[in-house]
C-alpha cells in the first residue's frame, strides 16, 4: 500500500495535498516513524477515536483500542503532520470533551451526525474568515462523503458553497456527475470570503459499484482482482489494491480529479493490507 500511495504522489503535481483515511500503522517501520513514507503525505484522519467505537453510533471507544490509536496518531502529530478526527455521535457534553482533548493532542476533531457522512454539522471550533492556505492553518473541517440527501448536484454544490468550513473533505461528484473546474474553484471560497482547501474523496483499497469505472458485467462475474463485498459497507468491495488493472482504474480517477482542480485527495481504505495480512498472510501474489 505505501508504494501505491508513492505512485499516486507520482502520478500528479507537486503541489496536490494527500492526506490518508485511517491506517496510521502505514507510517510505522519496526516501531518508529517511517521517514521516506512520512514525506509522502500532507496530513491523515483516524476515524471513531472518542466516539463510534467499531461503527456503534455515538458510542464512547473502548480504552484499549482508543490508546492502540493515540499511540500512532499522536506521534505523527508531534512529527508535524496535521491530523484530523472524525467521530460519530451527538450531544454538547461530547463537543466539549473533544474541543479539551484537541487542546492536548493539537488535533482538529470533528462530531459527525451520522456514520453515513452525508450532512452538513456544526464544527468545534467557530468558523472564521481567515485564508486557509495549509493544512496547518485548518480549524476545522467538513466531511461529507455522501450527497444523496440532495435532490441534485447543483443543489449539493449550493449547500457546500454557503458554508464556511476550513477544510472541505467531499465527495465531488453526484450519480457520476462531477463538479466542474468553475464550481470547485467558487467551493475554495468561504461563504465569509475567506480561501480554504477542497480534497476529493478517493477510495483505493475497495471497488465502488456505483463508480462510473464499474462495468455492469462485474455484477455477473468479477475480476479476479476484487475479492468479497465489504460486510460493513453494501457495494465497496475488497480489492487486490497491487493489480495493474485496478492501480490504472484509480489513476485515472485521480487524473479526473485533477482536470476539475480540487487541491489534493482523501484517500480511503489504505488499511486494505490490514484484510491480506490477515487472511492471505505470505500469499498476496
Amino acid at each position: 500500500m505505501r508504494d501505491f500511495i508513492k505512485e499516486l504522489r507520482s502520478n500528479t503535481d507537486k503541489e496536490k495535498i494527500i492526506i490518508t483515511q485511517n491506517g496510521n500503522e502505514l507510517y510505522f517501520k519496526n516501531g518508529k516513524i517511517d521517514n521516506k513514507f512520512f514525506t509522502l503525505t500532507d496530513g491523515t484522519t483516524q476515524e471513531s477515536l472518542y466516539y463510534g467505537d467499531i461503527l456503534r453510533f455515538n458510542v464512547p471507544t473502548s480504552k484499549g483500542l482508543k490508546n492502540e490509536l493515540l499511540e500512532l496518531t499522536v506521534p505523527i502529530r508531534k512529527k508535524g503532520k496535521p491530523v484530523f478526527i472524525i467521530n460519530y455521535g451527538k450531544g454538547q457534553k461530547k463537543r466539549e470533551f473533544l474541543k479539551k482533548e484537541d487542546l492536548k493532542t493539537k488535533f482538529v476533531s470533528e462530531l459527525l451526525p451520522s456514520f453515513n457522512a452525508d450532512k452538513l454539522y456544526e464544527t468545534i471550533e467557530d468558523y472564521n474568515d481567515e485564508d486557509i492556505n495549509s493544512l496547518s492553518e485548518v480549524k476545522n473541517f467538513l466531511c461529507l462523503l455522501n450527497p444523496e440527501n440532495f435532490s441534485d448536484i447543483d443543489e449539493y454544490y449550493q449547500a457546500l458553497r454557503n458554508t464556511n468550513y476550513d477544510l472541505l473533505l467531499i465527495e465531488v461528484s453526484y450519480n457520476n456527475v462531477f463538479f466542474t473546474k468553475e464550481q470547485i474553484e467558487e467551493l475554495k471560497i468561504k461563504d465569509n470570503g475567506g480561501k480554504r482547501i477542497v480534497i476529493a474523496y478517493l477510495s483505493i483499497g475497495e471497488a465502488e459499484d456505483y463508480r462510473y469505472y464499474w462495468k455492469k458485467k462485474w455484477n455477473k462475474k468479477k475480476p479476479k482482482w476484487i475479492i468479497k463485498e465489504n460486510e460493513n459497507w453494501e457495494g465497496d468491495y475488497i480489492v487486490k489494491y497491487w493489480s495493474p488493472e485496478w492501480k490504472n482504474i484509480i489513476k485515472e480517477y485521480q487524473k479526473k480529479l485533477d482536470e476539475i482542480g480540487v487541491d489534493g485527495y482523501l484517500l480511503d481504505t489504505v488499511d486494505t493490507y490490514q484484510y491480506f495480512e490477515e487472511n492471505y498472510k505470505k500469499t498476496l501474489d
